[in-house]
């Protein structure tokens, strides 16, 4: 798996979970208590990224002064990956960080998942 984000390719990235739903209705006609048919909606993403601290560091020490991700701009995450049989799957999301923290602990390797602000999501592009 290879995750680019803001211009630059993450090597210390756990996990990145990505999804996209739509709403749906069914809709009645008068006299049947069946619905007769449905109707669609908005969609609506979510997004999370589980970095490593180092990559959190790195990105905020590139902000410069002030270290608010928060305060980052929505940028576009490329996640490129094989699937079982070997194709090469591209997604491209347009996110920001809706949160800022650190999850420190006695082990090695230490992870942070953040929620992202998921404005939309492009599959298999």
């Amino acid at each position: 798996m290879n995750v680019n984000l803001l211009g630059k390719d993450l090597i210390e990235i756990s996990e990145v979970s990505y999804s996209t739903e739509r709403e749906h209705q069914l809709n009645y006609s008068l006299g049947n208590d069946k619905a007769t048919s449905y109707s669609m909606g908005k969609y609506s993403h979510s997004a999370s990224l589980t970095l490593y601290m180092s990559e959190v560091v790195a990105v905020e020490n590139a902000m410069g002064g002030d270290k608010d991700l928060t305060k980052i701009k929505p940028f576009q995450v490329t996640v490129t990956y094989a699937d079982e049989s070997g194709n090469v799957i591209t997604d491209k999301l347009w996110v920001k960080f809706q949160s800022q923290g650190r999850e420190v602990t006695g082990e090695m390797g230490l992870a942070k998942q953040f929620d992202m602000f998921a404005i939309d999501i492009k599959y298999n592009v």
